[in-house]
């Protein structure tokens, strides 16, 4: 119900009245003079046009300190989402970002997470901790926008994304574990990222690694076979393990805490001479299924040094990915060994043409008696 005027005939000095009716009840207000009330229902009125009958059911003083917020921030809605954000800070647990960075990794390690991943994340959240304020409650979306541009200026642009990224995920958990409000890097953007060509390896010199391998550091021969003829990741090699590879049906499993998209996935047909690889260094060298990450690393770049190879990051699944979609020109097939299923236009964006056929036949020749 609207405000209407309201006089009183019983001869009182204050008959000069308005009404109005909020939540059902009604309520009044007298003036001694006439023009008093007047005003006083021109100013109500022109209020409740503009800001609803909602306003009815404030005093003068609310209604006042209600204009007031409404001429500073604008929008009614950012009112709101601003006495929200008040209320909710009188809940939030300040910590330091460094110790709110300790707990997030121990939350990730109890899930699974492996310590490489572990390792690269803390480095992360310990460099962007280092240049935001130490009460974690305390980062706004300016600190988050100077620590971009400071990133910015001294990373490339891919690891300025992987920072803002991983950040972004931290302070997504930060809120929901109370230690935050708002989300600072949130609206922060990205830079672009151009994409180099997938660095591959040249059959000869796939080969010249393989026979190093198999000749001077015949524990590396699985892993090397893995990665260049089964385009396995290099921290998927390392955790695989031999009851991993079904050397009778000629397939391996890829158990969901070593998958990088975390789902358990069984993979075969590859092409034989994987497994004339992997059945020699069964005989051969069968520490070489065991092999921690940081000792494959360091094997890794020894085999590739006596070789004379250069190998280019992540060489041996681009190479796998190159021969194997330019032997078979089947994109589908090649993701469905990388465990990319209905992801085929990456493959064909970048493997399609590096290679011939010819070159992709000799390359899935390379074999033990080579």
């Amino acid at each position: 119900m609207g405000v209407i005027k309201y006089d009183r005939k019983d001869g009182r000095a204050s008959r000069w009245g308005v009404r109005w009716t909020s939540d059902g009840k009604r309520h009044y207000k007298f003036f001694a003079r006439r023009q008093d009330r007047d005003d006083y229902f021109d100013g109500l009125v022109k209020r409740q046009r503009q800001f609803g009958t909602a306003l009815l059911e404030m005093g003068a003083a609310d209604a006042a300190v209600w204009k007031e917020c409404l001429e500073l921030v604008v929008s009614g809605s950012r009112v709101l989402d601003a006495c929200k954000a008040m209320a909710g800070r009188k809940e939030i647990v300040e910590v330091a970002a460094q110790d709110a960075a300790r707990t997030y990794l121990k939350e990730k390690s109890d899930l699974g997470r492996d310590a490489n991943y572990r390792r690269a994340i803390g480095n992360i959240l310990r460099r962007v901790a280092e240049g935001m304020p130490d009460n974690l409650a305390a980062w706004t979306p300016q600190h988050a926008v100077d620590l971009r541009a400071e990133l910015a200026a001294h990373f490339s642009a891919v690891t300025v994304v992987n920072h803002l990224k991983a950040t972004r995920v931290f302070c997504g958990w930060a809120i929901r574990k109370g230690l935050m409000t708002v989300n600072p890097f949130e609206g922060v953007e990205a830079p672009d990222v151009l994409r180099a060509d997938p660095g591959f390896l040249a059959v000869e010199d796939a080969a010249k690694l393989m026979r190093v391998s198999q000749e001077s550091f015949p524990e590396t021969v699985a892993y090397f076979a893995l990665g260049l003829f089964a385009g396995i990741r290099s921290s998927a090699c390392a955790a695989l393990g031999t009851d991993a590879i079904n050397f009778d049906q000629r397939g391996i499993l890829i158990r969901a805490e070593h998958a990088k998209n975390k789902r358990r996935v069984y993979l075969d047909g590859y092409e034989p001479n994987l497994w004339t690889w992997l059945d020699w260094a069964r005989e051969h060298a069968p520490e070489g299924f065991a092999l921690s990450k940081r000792r494959w690393d360091s094997l890794r770049i020894k085999v590739a040094a006596d070789a004379g190879v250069e190998l280019p990051h992540n060489a041996l699944r681009h190479s796998f990915c190159t021969y194997h979609v330019a032997l078979h020109g089947d994109a589908g097939k090649t993701a469905t060994l990388l465990s990319h299923r209905g992801n085929v236009s990456v493959l064909y964006e970048h493997y399609k043409g590096n290679a011939s056929k010819a070159d992709a036949g000799g390359y899935f020749s390379i074999s033990t008696g080579r």
